[in-house]
């Protein structure tokens, strides 16, 4: 897939804009000014106008525009950013506050390439953790039976070191992909913030802290991504509710079923001595590992679907992204 702007660099998603191009275009957009900073540029532009040509006609259109401002106009560009132009909200814009330096309107797609990229790497791991617990599943099926014909030291501590270190590494894959994932996840939430002030049900710490905090962890972060999803989201992509709605809940459904089956699998492993139960539970234990499979592929059809919306958000706004020929 090649960028929609350059026609040369790679895409992340289809109909999207690569890493580069991303970057210009949500640098290009500003967020809508406030009243102090709007009312400013007016009194500026007011000021510059008497002062060329003392033009009485200028001055009052520029008062006008100073008034525009006060009201919380999203159409005015502020002073000192040349060539930058806010995207217009589909809700009344908040107040612009300079200190809230996270309330600006960036690209995810570098963040997004690199999520998908780690939940790969969780997909790749858990497959060789599937590998050694087959191994391991088929030396203790034979062992439970009574079969100690083709049993060898050497080779069943190979194996257990194996599986070991392939448990070890999932875990490794598994914190390195969640700092990746919610720094994604972060900065498309401060996209939606910017698109729509009042849009947001969640503040924005919960968008780290809703995946670890007990209880709220169950919906806060799914609430994040509908808020955020339907901010992105243009009339048509919310008109098709079940398709779009669709792809956060089994994103999220997986999510919660993979880290529930998770944490009995791995009890049931630790607490298994005898070798029936421990047969049983690598069992289990491989079942996790495909589930997990099959929820990173889930997660990595969310972060691009997600990030898409927000490149046709950008790609739509007062300077359409043309396509290259």
């Amino acid at each position: 897939m090649l960028c929609k702007r350059c026609g040369k660099n790679n895409a992340l998603v289809e109909d999207g804009l690569c890493a580069r191009c991303a970057d210009e275009a949500f640098g290009s957009l500003t967020p809508a000014p406030g009243d102090e900073e709007t009312g400013k540029a007016g009194k500026s532009g007011e000021t510059g106008e008497g002062g060329e040509g003392g033009d009485a006609g200028e001055a009052g259109e520029g008062a006008r525009t100073a008034e525009d401002g006060e009201a919380g106009n999203a159409g005015q560009v502020r002073k000192g950013d040349a060539g930058r132009v806010p995207l217009p909200p589909p809700l009344p814009s908040a107040p612009y506050d300079p200190a809230a330096r996270w309330a600006l309107l960036r690209s995810p797609n570098r963040l997004a390439a690199l999520a998908v990229a780690l939940l790969g790497l969780v997909i790749v791991v858990d497959l060789c953790a599937v590998a050694a617990g087959f191994a391991e599943y088929r030396l203790v099926a034979d062992l439970a039976g009574g079969d100690w014909s083709g049993y060898d030291d050497g080779e069943a501590e190979r194996l257990d070191d194996l599986y070991a270190l392939s448990g070890q590494a999932q875990v490794g894959a598994l914190v390195v992909t969640a700092i990746g994932f919610i720094a994604w996840f972060l900065r498309v939430r401060d996209n939606a913030h910017v698109i729509a002030p009042f849009g947001q049900s969640k503040a924005r710490p919960w968008a780290i802290f809703g995946f670890f905090v007990p209880i709220v962890a169950f919906w806060f972060p799914r609430r994040i991504a509908l808020d955020t999803w339907h901010a992105s989201a243009d009339g048509l992509e919310l008109s098709r509710k079940q398709a779009w709605s669709g792809v956060i809940e089994l994103w999220w459904f997986l999510w919660l079923a993979n880290q529930l089956l998770g944490r009995i699998v791995s009890r049931g492993y630790e607490e298994a001595e005898a070798l029936p139960a421990v047969r049983s539970a690598i069992a289990w234990v491989i079942a996790g590992d495909v589930l997990d499979i099959v929820s990173a592929a889930a997660a990595i059809l969310f972060v691009r679907s997600l990030t898409r919306l927000q490149n046709r958000k950008v790609a739509a706004g007062p300077h359409p992204v043309t396509s290259a020929q």
